[in-house]
């Protein structure tokens, strides 16, 4: 939802950031809890997710399966460790949870960038 509330060109800034060719992945698990989202959403947030389902589509879905009673940031961060993925968050607890176990994040910072925690210069 970054570009949509901070004007911020999330892929663009990633490869510049990364400086590689960058994939960017979305879990299917991510874009069913933002199909949820969307029964009950008010307008203005609804407008949101409908813009975070069409950044969606231009990324590679990976077809997750979340293993019983998991919840989507647990098989986040299980898929991201075992692939060696970058997760791009704006939540604070999951940024947490990820410094916790070694997995780069990358997030917005100040309102206007992109910043990435987690790899080595």
């Amino acid at each position: 939802m970054i570009p949509i509330r901070f004007g911020v060109d999330i892929f663009s800034e990633m490869a510049g950031l990364l400086e590689v060719v960058v994939e960017p992945v979305v879990m299917q698990s991510v874009l069913d809890e933002i199909h949820l989202l969307l029964r009950e959403a008010k307008p203005s947030f609804s407008r949101e997710l409908e813009f975070a389902l069409k950044m969606a589509s231009q990324c590679t879905v990976i077809n997750d399966e979340r293993r019983l009673h998991e919840k989507v940031d647990d098989s986040l961060i299980r898929i991201a460790m075992n692939n060696g993925f970058i997760v791009g968050t704006t939540d604070a607890e999951l940024r947490r949870r990820l410094r916790a176990a070694g997995i780069p994040a990358l997030y917005l910072r100040q309102s206007n960038r992109l910043c990435i925690e987690g790899i080595s210069p």
